[in-house]
């Protein structure tokens, strides 16, 4: 009689308590959603010094820009006033006809600015991405609409945004030897072009939309482990 009371006892438990609820996948979307935001976010990073600026730009800055003195001055005070936070980098580009090197040596299999700047893409996509950083929306222009009293406004062919990590990846970047390496490629591209810094909110930035996917895709692997069961 004992051991069946136990026996009934143990059922009444386990009919109660139903099958548990497997708790692995929250935590593989917590694991994953911590490693992106601990990569997309610059929580454990430090706005720049003066001295980290005066010495990237003696060391490599004006080897890696090649821009001219006044723009030199409007980088400079752009990195000194670093907040530390993300920003998107709004680029309007106009694309040479041929590729024109700064050192007048052409390189092989690059012939027009549209090739130089597919060379420069393949050498800054990878050093973003080191970098918590990428490209967030490239485009060519279709048409041109409401120019009037703003003449040569229109020069550009291509959008593209690129979302940084901070000032900092962004020096870091260019002070990267293999990014100098990589860089005569974009002034060869470039008849013209125009950079905007920008901040603000971005509805779906990846530091939302990703730990949402991670979560969500949790929430359906639970409910298809207990339907299964």
């Amino acid at each position: 009689m004992g051991i069946m009371n136990t026996a009934s006892t143990n059922d009444s438990a386990s009919a109660t308590t139903g099958p548990q609820s497997p708790r692995w996948p929250w935590l593989v979307a917590t694991a994953l959603s911590a490693a992106f935001l601990l990569w997309h976010q610059p929580w454990f990073g430090k706005p720049l010094t003066t001295a980290e600026i005066d010495a990237a730009f003696a060391v490599s800055v004006d080897r890696a820009t090649a821009l001219p003195e006044s723009e030199k001055v409007k980088l400079r005070a752009f990195f000194s006033s670093d907040d530390g936070r993300p920003f998107y980098n709004v680029n309007l580009t106009l694309y040479r006809e041929q590729a024109t090197y700064p050192d007048g040596i052409q390189r092989p299999g690059i012939r027009t600015g549209s090739d130089a700047a597919d060379a420069y893409a393949r050498v800054v996509i990878p050093q973003l991405l080191r970098r918590g950083s990428y490209p967030v929306f490239i485009s060519s222009k279709i048409s041109n609409l409401l120019e009037d009293g703003a003449p040569g406004a229109d020069f550009f062919q291509n959008i593209g945004i690129v979302r940084y990590r901070s000032r900092r990846d962004m020096l870091d970047m260019i002070s990267d030897p293999v990014y100098m390496a990589g860089a005569p490629h974009k002034f060869a591209s470039l008849a013209k072009n125009v950079a905007v810094p920008t901040t603000g909110f971005v509805p779906l930035d990846a530091s939302v939309v990703i730990p949402l996917i991670l979560f969500g895709l949790a929430a359906l692997v639970r409910v298809s482990t207990q339907s299964s069961r």
